[in-house]
């Protein structure tokens, strides 16, 4: 009864989207267990690319998704990741759990008005409403899927009036009439997550549960306040999702083969100019759900020991090989300067961290044609400094990587 978790162990933008289809492949059911709308996962089907809000990417090859209690929904934007998926895979089966909680229309814009309000301390938040709807669910202000099917959210509104008057032009009842007609609209799909796992789990069935963001963006262990409003880290994936850690069998966490980060926040191994550009470019680096450029890093041993660590990662799925190729020398991050290979806890302690970098020698491009080589040839194929590269990671972070990604398709992954 294998239970695979699929968690980014960066700033997310990992590509765990293509990740999760890769792995998904024989599954039986794809769950996203934490965050909202402002993540994007992007798979690339043939000569398309599938950006989805809500719905775990693994759908493609599940298509079969449920929405967990962890998860801040908005309806309309998984109504549109419904739209978009079965125009390209076909019919999908949604179920979504009675405990999520909403985000309506009130909670985005009051987003903004909030980064607005923080002016030069802005954190960057994509503005779809996700840390006001934490706010108001830590604060048990919050609205569920099931509060407003059996009508117990009428008192919620003078709360919210005397909360949040003062930051808003829209009327609270206006905001939770149109949630109230949203939940309504795909009622039918509302079922019992928790059970729905288990049984599958029990029936010797896999199930994926897929992470949105990135380790160094949770709200407890991450680079905060920068960070998003949610437990990004495996661990989530049983407190999101409803099911207890046995049922976690497997981490995979997935890494790229440099870094990247959105928004404002320290990145000790960041770099900036022509290569950050090329780099930029080649692997299409804007966000997917703001189109931000997304800032541009060296691979960081000391901050992906940490995520390691703490997601207890089996293994990495390292992607992105192809985007770096081309260049004569790239760098590694091994440690810092007087904090050696530890992690900094602070964002002020990580500000004065100075990387230590040894060079290695780059590879070639990988075009179509070594694409296809390699695929046939696997590990063994790619050239030796590509090789290298990879074990040194390994060697540095003592654990395996098992799977590498070449090229922008699901397929384009060779095993080592």
């Amino acid at each position: 009864m294998p239970g695979l978790v699929v968690v980014g162990l960066q700033w997310g933008d990992e590509g765990k989207g293509k990740v999760s289809a890769y792995l998904a492949k024989g599954a039986s059911l794809a769950v996203r267990f934490n965050g909202g709308a402002n993540a994007g996962h992007t798979v690339k089907l043939g000569e398309k690319s599938l950006s989805l809000h809500i719905l775990p990417a693994a759908t493609v090859s599940t298509k079969a998704a449920a929405i967990g209690p962890g998860v801040y929904l908005d309806i309309e934007e998984m109504l549109r990741d419904i739209e978009k998926l079965e125009a390209a895979v076909g019919k999908v089966h949604v179920v979504i759990s009675p405990r999520a909680q909403l985000v309506t229309p009130l909670q985005v814009e009051l987003d903004a008005r909030i980064e607005e309000l923080r002016g030069g301390g802005s954190i960057g938040t994509t503005r779809r409403g996700i840390g006001p709807t934490a706010i108001n669910k830590y604060g048990r202000l919050g609205v569920r899927v099931c509060d407003l099917l059996e009508g117990e959210a009428q008192n919620i509104a003078e709360v919210w009036r005397r909360v949040w008057g003062g930051l808003t032009s829209l009327r609270v009842e206006e905001a939770l009439e149109k949630a109230a007609r949203l939940v309504e609209q795909v009622k039918w799909m509302v079922g019992d997550v928790s059970s729905l796992i288990h049984e599958k789990l029990s029936s010797g069935e896999t199930v994926v549960f897929e992470g949105a963001q990135g380790t160094m963006l949770d709200i407890d262990h991450g680079t905060y306040p920068y960070v998003t409003s949610s437990h990004t880290v495996s661990a989530a994936a049983a407190l999101g999702a409803g099911v207890g850690p046995k049922s976690i069998h497997r981490v995979v966490g997935v890494a790229k083969s440099y870094t990247t980060r959105v928004g404002a926040g320290p990145f000790p191994t960041e770099f900036t100019g022509p290569l950050a550009d090329s780099i930029r470019e080649r692997g299409g680096e804007y966000g997917a759900t703001t189109g931000r450029p997304r800032r541009i890093g060296w691979l960081d041993i000391p901050q992906l020991r940490y995520a390691c660590m703490l997601n207890d990662a089996d293994e990495i799925f390292l992607t992105r090989l192809d985007t770096l190729a081309s260049q004569p020398r790239v760098r590694l991050c091994v440690k810092y300067e007087g904090s050696g290979d530890s992690f900094p806890e602070s964002v002020s302690s990580l500000r004065r961290a100075r990387p230590v970098y040894e060079e290695l020698d780059g590879w070639p491009e990988i075009g179509e044609s070594e694409r296809s080589r390699l695929l046939a040839e696997g590990y063994g194929g790619l050239p030796r400094s590509a090789r290298q590269y990879v074990e040194r990671i390994e060697e540095e972070l003592g654990t395996p990587i098992r799977y590498i990604g070449i090229g922008p398709g699901i397929g384009d992954v060779i095993m080592k």
